[in-house]
């Protein structure tokens, strides 16, 4: 709730804000690709939150601190979250969703 008042302190005229909340704690990035259930449940909530005119308009990315355990992990990480924002443009056919890491 924080962002979102935040935004709307900044832009009271912006609208309604909706946060869809996908967290799923201690899961590294590589759990966030295709056919891996947080990655899937994120598109789902996400195209369920579209049904009823709801429009996308941006992902607050909250992570990293698993792929902290291992130098292997920690090395890939840059790669493995570059294929999970193209991958989640893709199948949410947003081609320029903005992603805000926190």
């Amino acid at each position: 709730m924080a962002f979102a008042n935040a935004v709307l302190k900044k832009d009271p005229k912006f609208g309604v804000i909706g946060l869809v909340p996908c967290s799923v704690s201690g899961k590294g990035i590589r759990w966030w690709s295709h056919g891996n259930m947080p990655y899937e449940q994120l598109l789902r909530k996400v195209k369920i939150s579209l049904r009823d005119g709801g429009e996308l308009r941006g992902l607050l990315w909250f992570h990293g601190e698993s792929d902290i355990r291992t130098e292997f992990d920690a090395t890939h990480y840059k790669s493995n979250l570059q294929k999970f924002i193209h991958d989640l443009r893709t199948d949410l056919n947003s081609p320029l969703l903005p992603l805000l890491m926190v």
